[in-house]
């Protein structure tokens, strides 16, 4: 997230982290809850799961909680549990989106290594789904249709 920041670009977005910690078992959020900051993991891993499935256990370095920055007023889209306690950084959305709003060099390269971030998780996710629809008929036919309608 941080990639390609100078020292006092990285201090600048450290100005609006705080640092936190949580044990194993502890709820960070719960799908559906405002969203309201991104998470750094420091320490520890977290447990991602969405509608009683596993997305994903994410470890040291790892940055979730990322549409929280962009969006604004997101929900939740799944719930995240501290499987290892953890240390992390919280950056409060709106404090991020301050900066954006005053072209804030760190913030604006933060958004570019965010969206190489969401990039890649987009590409695992439609393997996933070609993967899962594989032999099936019409297996895509209701995806296809969400892209149809998709307008920005």
């Amino acid at each position: 997230m941080c990639k390609g920041l100078t020292t006092d670009e990285a201090k600048q977005l450290a100005s609006i982290a705080v640092e936190a910690s949580a044990k194993r078992g502890e709820k960070l959020f719960d799908e559906g809850a405002p969203g309201d900051s991104i998470i750094v993991v420091l320490e520890g891993k977290v447990d991602i799961v969405r509608s009683g499935q596993s997305l994903a256990q994410l470890g040291e370095g790892s940055v979730f909680g990322e549409m929280s920055l962009l969006g604004e007023g997101g929900k939740r889209t799944a719930t995240a549990t501290v499987a290892d306690d953890v240390k992390m950084l919280k950056i409060d959305a709106k404090k991020f989106q301050g900066l954006l709003a005053k072209n804030d060099l760190a913030a604006l390269k933060v958004v570019t290594n965010l969206a190489q971030v969401m990039s890649k998780r987009l590409l695992a996710m439609n393997d996933k789904l070609i993967e899962s629809t594989k032999g099936k008929k019409d297996g895509l036919g209701e995806f296809q249709k969400i892209l149809n309608d998709w307008s920005f």
